[in-house]
């Protein structure tokens, strides 16, 4: 066997390692950073998804001395607590319908005493309408508290959710004549679809309570989706959701598939209404999205939704893939699923994160991207087959809550509360000659 034998490394070597290091640190690495920071001035950056277009001043939700008959569209001001819901274009007549709904009565009584809130919810809040050629207002419809808009396509008639007064309105877009539909006392209604092959208005109803003095618990019968026939503007028939535990479902947004025909809708087991606990979430395990039968007016199924998605309320269906897309307002962080609806199956995949606070989604069938809108932020998807990706997430003022897309120009439509003390509708655009081109 051979040792070796040990050689201790001489001073001057040491030396000259040590110079080598320093020369590294003081020189090599410096240079480094300095060609990358150069790389990246003369490299460009990605082109933006979203293109700003403009921003459009809107409205008071109130009634406004400044709104004159020669100034009927006046901007207003921004207010606390103001809102904005949901959102119709018709891609033939080239008008968008915007739920201007206004604060809440109750809030808006908190920082003004003067409102009252019985008598004054008469007036908070409007329908914008919006000429998408033009670029313009075109009239200011005073219908209050709408919390729900769709469209009949084939008679140009926008209907409208009045959740205060318990009121479907009936809106002919060629002579904005509206004429109502009475629901029953306390269904407070909310999201609005269309089942163009029926002729039936699908109204989701999560009810109100019937003396909040009292209690806060809402009657089942009024945790609802209501049929009104739009031929006869007629409430032809209803399907009660609220089965489950003691206070019944909260009743989310509804949709219609017209190749599979049938309609969903997403509920979820209530909590104590009358909890005095802040941080009260609903139970776990209690959520359901829903399928109907527009025909015998019955529920078809029931599919339980996974654990995590607390509180499904925002969903859109793409029609050509048959995959439902449902957002879980209260899982931490926000998420949304993906439902496989012809098999009534959630899709095997992680949760999608999306901003806080998500409510309405929106999707552009020629482009196959989906929006969600949050209270926070905007996020995008891209759908490709049944393979789904993000593209992105985007601020553009607080409470961007909805959102609609012309899917002829790839426009999008985000009503902003404030902007430099104005409410304003902000247009942008999706950058499709980049990304599609």
């Amino acid at each position: 066997m051979i040792s070796g034998v040990y050689r201790p490394i001489s001073g001057a070597i040491r030396k000259r390692l040590f110079l080598a290091v320093i020369w590294v640190i003081s020189i090599a690495l410096p240079t480094l950073l300095i060609v990358r920071v150069g790389m990246q001035f003369f490299t460009p950056s990605p082109a933006d998804r979203l293109l700003m277009v403009r921003d459009i001043p809107l409205p008071d939700s109130f009634p406004d001395p400044a709104r004159t008959a020669q100034n009927p569209f006046a901007p207003g001001v921004a207010r606390l607590f103001d809102h904005f819901d949901f959102q119709v274009v018709d891609p033939q007549t080239h008008l968008l319908f915007i739920a201007h709904t206004g604060p809440n009565p109750d809030r808006e009584h908190q920082v003004n005493p003067h409102f009252d809130p019985d008598s004054g919810a008469k007036n908070d809040g409007n329908i914008i309408v919006f000429d998408t050629q033009q670029q313009k207002i075109v009239n200011l419809l005073p219908i209050p508290q709408v919390t729900g808009l769709t469209l009949d396509t084939d008679r140009h008639h926008v209907f409208a959710a009045d959740s205060n007064d318990n009121i479907i309105y009936d809106i002919n877009e060629k002579t904005m004549r509206i004429s109502p539909t009475t629901l029953q006392e306390n269904d407070s209604p909310n999201g609005l679809a269309y089942d163009q092959i029926d002729h039936l208005i699908l109204v989701a109803d999560p009810g109100s309570p019937a003396d909040p003095d009292e209690a806060n618990a809402i009657e089942r019968k009024n945790q609802n989706v209501t049929f009104i026939d739009v031929r006869t503007d007629k409430v032809v028939g209803r399907v009660v959701l609220g089965i489950d535990g003691k206070w019944g479902d909260d009743v989310g947004h509804v949709r219609f598939d017209p190749q599979l025909h049938r309609i969903f809708v997403a509920v979820q087991q209530l909590s104590d209404p009358d909890s005095t606990n802040p941080h009260l979430q609903p139970p776990a395990s209690a959520a359901w999205l829903v399928s109907l039968d527009p025909l015998t007016m019955k529920v078809v199924q029931r599919l339980h939704l996974p654990d995590g998605c607390i509180r499904p309320h925002g969903l859109v269906v793409d029609p050509a893939s048959h995959i439902g897309f449902l957002a879980c307002v209260d899982a931490d962080p926000a998420t949304l699923i993906r439902i496989d609806l012809q098999k009534m199956a959630v899709m095997q995949e992680k949760p999608w994160i999306v901003e806080a606070k998500p409510d309405m989604l929106t999707f552009d069938r020629t482009l196959h991207l989906l929006y969600v809108a949050s209270a926070s932020g905007i996020t995008v998807f891209q759908q490709n087959g049944r393979a789904f990706k993000w593209l992105g997430s985007y601020s553009f003022g607080v409470n961007t809550h909805t959102l609609a897309v012309n899917e002829q120009t790839h426009e999008l439509y985000i009503p902003v509360t404030s902007v430099g003390g104005r409410p304003v509708l902000r247009i942008m655009r999706y950058n499709f000659e980049q990304y599609h081109g």
